[in-house]
């Protein structure tokens, strides 16, 4: 028996960005269905992409917002168990050695059985110096030999299908997240938490990246500020406990 997950702190928001999606849905088509669109005009594509960056964007935010109720209180942090173990003991757990699934084939009738994975999105550090691009330092005494190369950029990247299909797969991800947003908030607060090691002013940032193109709902024009408000007040909080 498993313990069910709690409900989100804005339930009510959740239930007016599915209301959202739903609408979008019914404007454009079910995942299914956008997987078969002729999206070889620019202005097709572009519409439907705005309302695809204004859904993930909120979503975004909205999972931001619920990070707050998982940062532990004084009174309510997790515990620390020590369990000793007997001298001499030593527990080895030998590495399993993974297995390679085979690929199926793509079954658009069925969104459900895609592989579509929600993209968190976390901002990158601009600091951040890659180790490619970092200035290389050359000892003054001895050889100096010329640096390796590095290796060849591979022209393009592993074919991930055709455009409608890349976009249905986005909207079937945010239709799972709609569903059950709390394995989402988990799997952002783990990213975040290991983000923190590298940029300490990632969660600020998170809270406040819009979408690249802007999209709206006209029957609930409120939604991105009352989505903002939750993200900012969850920053608020973060940021007062790190």
């Amino acid at each position: 028996m498993t313990n069910a997950a709690p409900p989100p702190i804005n339930a009510a928001l959740w239930d007016r960005l599915r209301a959202t999606f739903a609408r979008v849905i019914a404007a454009i088509g079910a995942p299914a269905a956008i997987a078969l669109l002729n999206l070889s005009t620019r202005s097709t594509r572009l519409s439907i992409v705005r309302q695809l960056s204004m859904l993930e964007s909120l979503v975004r935010k909205l999972l931001f917002a619920e990070i707050a109720a998982l940062t532990p209180t004084a009174e309510h942090g997790p515990r620390i168990i020590h369990v000793p173990l007997r001298p001499g003991l030593i527990m080895v757990n030998p590495p399993r050695k993974r297995q390679r699934r085979a690929s199926r084939p793509l079954d658009v009738a069925h969104p459900e059985t895609w592989s579509a994975t929600f993209a968190l999105a976390l901002p990158r550090d601009p600091h951040l110096v890659s180790d490619r691009n970092a200035p290389r330092i050359r000892a003054l005494w001895g050889a100096n030999p010329r640096p390796a190369e590095p290796p060849p950029h591979v022209a393009g990247r592993r074919d991930r299908g055709p455009a409608p299909y890349r976009i249905a797969r986005r909207f079937e991800a945010l239709r799972r997240v709609l569903n059950d947003p709390s394995p989402h908030v988990r799997r952002l607060a783990s990213a975040q938490h290991r983000a923190l090691k590298r940029s300490p002013n990632i969660v600020s940032r998170y809270a406040l990246i819009g979408p690249r193109t802007s999209g709206y709902d006209p029957a609930d024009l409120r939604l991105p500020l009352d989505i903002m408000s939750a993200a900012l007040t969850a920053r608020r909080k973060l940021c007062d406990s790190s």
